[in-house]
């Protein structure tokens, strides 16, 4: 359409920010208070608006008077006769004011008159009625009155204007597939969908185009979004009508996959779909803010044209705190978005020797169908080769227990639409425009829900109190819980208080936080090991100061350290998951204290200088029989890059 054939020559628009054009030309606006008058008598062109109602969306409760209306009124008038050459004029009736203009002459009339139109036009060729819906939909520039105060934008009449703008689409999305072009509508559909969370006809519309574009994966992924928002923030399932059109793309025949070649060392076979995340649990508990975080970044931007090349998500926190436990749950959670495939490794940032990027690269290329004998041995070529194999693959890769930036950098894919989600025990920082979502203990509710989880149901009701003390001496910690409940499902016989007696003793507990191959243990000597060995003499005069909090000034005082030193320490210990940031003092002091796990940790070392029998250094052994041996902490397995 042309603006010659549609637009009037006098256009007041609010379906966006404010505007007035005269012959299709800007004209500037009257001064703040007048031109927000001026958007609130449009919004109800034709109707009285009581002066209370005026006064409170224009300045704010109890921000002015009658007389500062009435002096806004005056100049509205002057600026409508002098700018709009007086083709509107503004009453005073009913105990408020009321603005005549022509309904031909706002961009809300018109649209609503258009939506009306098709209402009323059941017979009409349904190409007529895309046309006029679609010229009707041209009038939205943005949203109501889009940088307007907020009591204005609160007012009825904008959600009623919102509410028209998604009955246009989804008439314009059922019409569009009707007529075989979904792709017309998918992007604002997409748009408008996401800035209305909760308006489930409108994402069942969005999950019908998704499946007409023959884009089925996404349209599972909409629906997982959506349900998963209406569970958590409102506790309902989806309705019917968003259930049908789930079940449609889930009636669709999916696209056989071409014969797979017989693996071979040499040679290329058919592109492969990789499905390497582990399991999901069935027990997983709390952590749904970090799960809506993660599936919204990784998962609501796929077809995003402003995305960055690569979608990048980080996981931190403490050792046992579970971050690999929500990555793979995560990544369950993301499938049906990334139909390529999904990549996993386990880069064991956390043990004595990481693995090598090249070692990793090797096994995704062979995951990639590259055969063994085709896979580079140079570090930079197998890059290239990845990053190659991956374009424009919707592919998800996780990388789990990263060490640092420097690790995980070459196996970062190279273009959109691959993401990346790593955990690791620091924030990778470096790792440009990750999001970070930091893991913290469990809340007590989520972590006793793990509990009955594991242990039974029954079990916990039956005895509350100790199951509360329990994931109390189990600081919160879902590593700790886990062994909890495994060590009481293995022994029906016992009740929780036997358990928490055993616990209660601060000497035995890290003892008894064990079974099979889980133990709490491990992971705090692992980080421990990665300290320093000044931040380690920090940590043991911290331990025993007993459960108390301490600011830097106080450890400065405790270890003979300069107050900048003791900062360092106290920051390095909370990286590493041994101290927690507890509030801020008098002064505005930080103010720190040892996780409860961490203390009984540090007061269980009892270092023995020894020589190491290899390189003659000393190494430690500890109280508990753990001898440390081998390389230190970040030191690469030799000969690595070749393999």
């Amino acid at each position: 359409m042309t603006a010659d054939e549609t637009v009037p020559v006098h256009n007041f628009q609010v379906l966006g920010p404010l505007r007035f054009t005269l012959d299709g030309v800007t004209v500037a606006l009257p001064a703040r208070h007048p031109r927000m008058l001026l958007a609130v008598l449009l919004l109800h062109n034709g109707e009285a608006v009581a002066e209370g109602r005026l006064l409170e969306q224009v300045w704010g409760p109890g921000a002015s008077s009658t007389i500062a209306l009435r002096t806004a009124v005056s100049r509205l008038r002057s600026w409508l006769h002098d700018e709009a050459r007086g083709v509107a004029s503004i009453d005073h009736a009913d105990g408020g004011y009321r603005l005549r203009l022509p309904d031909h002459y706002v961009d809300a009339a018109r649209f609503r008159a258009a939506l009306a139109a098709d209402s009323d036009a059941a017979g009409l060729d349904p190409h007529q009625r895309m046309a006029a819906l679609m010229n009707a939909l041209e009038e939205w520039r943005g949203p109501v009155l889009d940088g307007a105060p907020e009591e204005i934008r609160e007012d009825p009449a904008v959600q009623t204007l919102d509410d028209d703008h998604a009955m246009c689409l989804q008439r314009l999305a059922a019409l569009a597939i009707s007529l075989q072009t979904p792709d017309l509508l998918l992007s604002r559909t997409r748009a408008l969908a996401w800035s209305r969370p909760f308006d489930e006809p409108l994402h069942a519309r969005l999950i019908e185009l998704y499946a007409a574009c023959g884009r089925p994966a996404e349209a599972l992924m909409e629906y997982e979004r959506l349900r998963s928002r209406l569970a958590d923030e409102l506790g309902v399932a989806p309705s019917a009508e968003v259930q049908r059109a789930y079940f449609t793309v889930l009636a669709q025949d999916p696209p056989q996959p071409p014969p797979a070649d017989p693996a071979s060392g040499k040679g290329w076979r058919h592109r492969l779909a990789p499905r390497q995340i582990p399991a999901d649990i069935a027990d997983f508990a709390g952590r749904e803010k970090a799960t809506a975080t993660l599936l919204d970044h990784l998962g609501g931007l796929l077809d995003d044209p402003e995305r960055p090349a690569t979608l990048v998500a980080g996981v931190t926190g403490p050792a046992g705190v579970g971050k690999t436990t929500l990555a793979v749950h995560v990544a369950h959670r993301l499938m049906p978005a990334y139909s390529d495939g999904q990549l996993y490794a386990d880069l064991g940032g956390t043990t004595s020797a990481p693995e090598c990027p090249a070692r990793v690269l090797g096994r995704f290329l062979r995951a990639l169908g590259v055969g063994k004998h085709d896979v580079p041995d140079d570090l930079a070529e197998r890059t290239a080769l990845y990053r190659s194999l991956v374009s424009g693959r919707r592919l998800l890769v996780v990388l789990d227990d990263a060490a640092r930036e420097t690790q995980v950098r070459p196996l970062l894919p190279g273009s959109s639409p691959c993401s990346v989600l790593i955990t690791s025990r620091h924030r990778m920082g470096a790792v440009g425009g990750a999001k970070i979502v930091d893991l913290d203990r469990l809340r007590e509710d989520h972590a006793v829900q793990l509990l009955a989880s594991i242990a039974g149901h029954e079990r916990v009701a039956a005895e509350p109190d100790a199951a509360v003390e329990l994931v109390h001496l189990c600081g919160g910690l879902p590593l700790a819980v886990r062994i909890c409940g495994a060590r009481l499902a293995a022994r029906p016989h016992w009740p929780l208080v036997k358990l928490v007696a055993l616990l209660r003793d601060e000497r035995r507990r890290l003892g008894e936080l064990s079974i099979g191959d889980l133990t709490v243990r491990d992971g705090l000597e692992q980080s421990h090991g990665r300290l320093g060995e000044e931040t380690r003499r920090t940590l043991s005069a911290l331990a025993k100061l007993g459960p108390v909090e301490f600011s830097a000034g106080t450890v400065a005082a405790v270890c003979g350290l300069d107050h900048t030193v003791a900062g360092d320490h106290l920051d390095t210990l909370v990286e590493a998951g041994f101290a927690s940031v507890v509030g801020s003092g008098r002064a505005g002091q930080v103010h720190y204290r040892l996780d409860d796990l961490a203390r009984s940790f540090a007061l269980g070392l009892d270092p023995v200088r020894l020589s190491h029998p290899e390189n003659g250094r000393p190494a430690r052994l500890y109280r508990f029989g753990t001898r440390r041996t081998g390389p230190g902490p970040g030191a690469p397995r030799s000969g690595c890059a070749a393999r």
